[in-house]
């Protein structure tokens, strides 16, 4: 199964348009080095940026009133942060971290708004359907997270992950998955040894290493392949816009 980066190392949707609306946008991207814990956007203030990742992982939090703070969404190369200013708001409805250190390309607030949002057209019909996607994915990973055990759960989260990096290795800790998945950290300990002993994955201190790809994706539910679905529809063709993966 090919990876959602593709081995790329390039936003897929910086790669989706067509060579005409990429030369139009070029001269307003600037690459940028995304590091661990980054804050790209926070909820409640204006986003400054929009960020697309080429091999980073991004992880979208929203923060619970009792404090704990728990992902609802985590997007790679097929992604862009700054979402909200694509409906025209300037402030952040959440805050997205960068999760896995890479690199990719961005468009400061200003330019992006007048010369994608107000400009309409290709690029902006792009992102109005990730949007979509995102959003679509957002509500099957609450389905899933009120559904689905924490095994299952974690199976599918690391192969998200493992989707995005395209690498079988990469750093995470078990008490950073834990405040993605809103569990404590022997929760995710539990789970992930009992992976471990199905052959699916293996890990040390600071990283997880998937050695069953297979395995893996028997261990987690199916919100897992719907998912990606969600993810790749984003790239079909407008031709093809009225063709959705089915549950």
């Amino acid at each position: 199964m090919a990876s959602l980066n593709d081995g790329s190392r390039q936003s897929r949707l910086i790669e989706a348009l067509s060579p005409a609306e990429r030369a139009r946008v070029a001269p307003f991207l600037e690459p940028v080095e995304l590091n661990v814990k980054d804050v790209l956007d926070s909820e409640g203030r204006p986003t400054r940026y929009a960020t697309f990742p080429a091999n980073a992982v991004t992880s979208t939090l929203m923060e619970l009133p009792e404090g704990d703070t728990v992902e609802v969404g985590l997007m790679g190369a097929e992604g862009v942060v700054g979402l909200s200013m694509i409906y025209g708001q300037r402030i952040a409805s959440a805050t997205v971290i960068v999760q896995i250190a890479g690199h990719g390309m961005r468009i400061d607030a200003d330019t992006f708004v007048r010369e994608v949002v107000q400009h309409g057209g290709e690029m902006y019909r792009l992102l109005l359907r990730y949007a979509n996607m995102f959003g679509a994915m957002v509500a099957q990973g609450a389905a899933c997270n009120a559904s689905h055990g924490i095994e299952q759960r974690l199976a599918r989260w690391i192969l998200q992950v493992h989707d995005r990096v395209g690498a079988a290795e990469f750093p995470l800790t078990h008490e950073f998955i834990g405040l993605m998945l809103g569990v404590r950290r022997a929760t995710v300990s539990e789970a992930a040894s009992r992976l471990r002993q199905g052959g699916a994955i293996d890990y040390r201190t600071r990283s997880i290493r998937v050695t069953d790809r297979k395995a893996l994706e028997q261990a987690a539910c199916g919100c897992y392949a719907v998912m990606r679905a969600f993810a790749e529809n984003t790239f079909v063709d407008d031709s093809l816009a009225g063709t959705v993966a089915t549950r």
